[in-house]
Formats: C-alpha cells, structure tokens, sequence
C-alpha cells in the first residue's frame, strides 16, 4: 500500500485499499519482543517497593484516562465531521478491555474490596485478556501498523498484559483459589451498563450480545437470537468470563507450587 495515502492520525473511513495488517511483519515482532521483555522487566523489578508501585499505578491510572479520552474525541471528531453522528454502538467505554481502567482507578486510589476486587481482575482477566489482545489484535484489521488507531490499540492491550503481570511477580497481588469469583465480580457491574447499552444500540460491548469475533459464540448467538432468547446468551458469555480468571489462577498456583517445591528440596 502506498504510505503516502493516509497519515498517522488518520481515520479507518478514510483509508483506501487496506485489508489487514494482522500478523503482518512488524506486528509479529512486536509481538514477539512482548513476551520476552514484559516477564523480564517484571522479573528484574520483582523486589520493587509495593509504595512505589501504588505511586506507579496512580500515574498510570491518570495516563490511561488521558489517552482513552483523547482516542474518544479523535474518534468522535471523525464521525461527527463526517456525518455518521456519535457511535454509541461503538465507541462507548464499556467493552472488557475498558474495564481495565476502572480497576486501574480503583486499585489505584480506592480501598478495601473494591481495591481489592480490582486489583484481582487486572492480575487473572485483564492480564490474560491483553496478552489475547497483543496476539489477536483487531485494531490491526482496522488501522495500519504506523498509525494512531493501531498504537494506541496494541498501547492498550500491552499495558493490561503488562500490568496484571507486574503486579503478580511483584507480590502486590497475591492470587488465592477465590480470585476466580472475585476476578470476574467487577465484569457484573461493567454489564449493568454494558447490557442496556447493547439492547439499545445493537453494540456488542463485552461480547456478550453477539459474541463478535469468536465464532463458536457468534453462532450460538444468532439462534438463541432467533427464538428470542438473547438473554439466555448474554449470561452464558458472561459467565464464560470465569474461565480466563480461573485459567489465571491455576497457572499461578502451579508455578507457586513448583517454586515452593524447589525452595524445600535446597533447603535440606
């Protein structure tokens, strides 16, 4: 594709003759230097004072709200200038991944079991859900690697990835059996407002509407849509959630398990 046909804050309507650039070169290697310096950094900084890590997550939280807005307003000028009017289907802060900045605020600034509630999912759902997003990044299928658009998507799923990584190796988060409950409490209350929204709108934020993107989900969608029974597929997604705090937490407990078993077996 011609480079000079767009520019880096340009608008996915407004680039021509682009297709994907999932998988493409530049997105492998990023991608593949992901994984190898997140667990690293989080490994060499896994003694890092827990007050200075609240300090890190005050400012990122701040961060974060400042670069979800500022995508909110890019994206809206667009759509508004072009005549399509403010995509409440679309661009509403109320997908899964959006979730991560609520907790972020939370764990940052809150106390108690909402600190607590956060902190869980940013460490089992978040976490696992952006390094998915890292892998499987749908910005990608919207927007060229080199703009604004696929930045700040690949951005957003690395920090969740990152984050939830960093605050496990750390100690700050220490996950227990329960975490697969309590990882997916704050999701129920993201769907008091997710769920009118996408009845309303036909939006699919949380995929729990029409499962978008997973076809095995999008399928059992459309023919419970059919006999009007959408409902019944809103709280099965819903309730799928559970399985990536589950996956999370059993990882988590085997490695804990497999460092514990080595400490014990030098200590003899």
């Amino acid at each position: 594709m011609n480079l000079l046909s767009y520019y880096f804050f340009d608008y996915k309507y407004n680039i021509d003759n682009f297709t994907s650039d999932l998988f493409s070169i530049p997105h492998i290697i990023f991608i593949i230097l992901s994984l190898i310096l997140v667990p690293t950094i989080c490994i060499l900084l896994r003694k890092t004072d827990h007050n200075k890590i609240l300090i890190f997550l005050k400012i990122f939280s701040i961060v974060m709200v400042v670069l979800e807005l500022t995508k909110i307003f890019w994206e809206s000028y667009w759509d508004i200038s072009t005549g399509r009017g403010f995509n409440y289907g679309g661009i509403l802060p109320l997908y899964t991944c959006s979730l991560f900045i609520y907790c972020l605020l939370f764990s940052a600034w809150g106390k108690g079991k909402p600190k607590d509630f956060s902190l869980t999912y940013i460490g089992t759902i978040s976490m696992l859900s952006g390094l998915i997003g890292l892998i499987q990044c749908n910005g990608l299928n919207w927007y060229p690697f080199w703009t604004f658009g696929a930045f700040y998507s690949m951005f957003f799923h690395l920090s969740m990835f990152a984050v939830g990584t960093f605050i496990l190796v750390t100690g700050y988060k220490k996950l227990e059996w329960k975490d697969i409950i309590f990882g997916w409490i704050p999701m129920l209350f993201l769907a008091l407002a997710a769920l009118p929204a996408n009845y309303e709108y036909g939006a699919d934020y949380m995929q729990i509407y029409e499962g978008s993107g997973i076809p095995l989900f999008s399928t059992l969608s459309d023919k419970l849509a059919s006999v009007n029974l959408r409902w019944i597929f809103s709280l099965i997604m819903l309730a799928a959630y559970m399985i990536l705090s589950g996956v999370v937490v059993c990882i988590y407990k085997l490695i804990q398990y497999l460092i514990n078993k080595k400490q014990f077996k030098y200590s003899k």
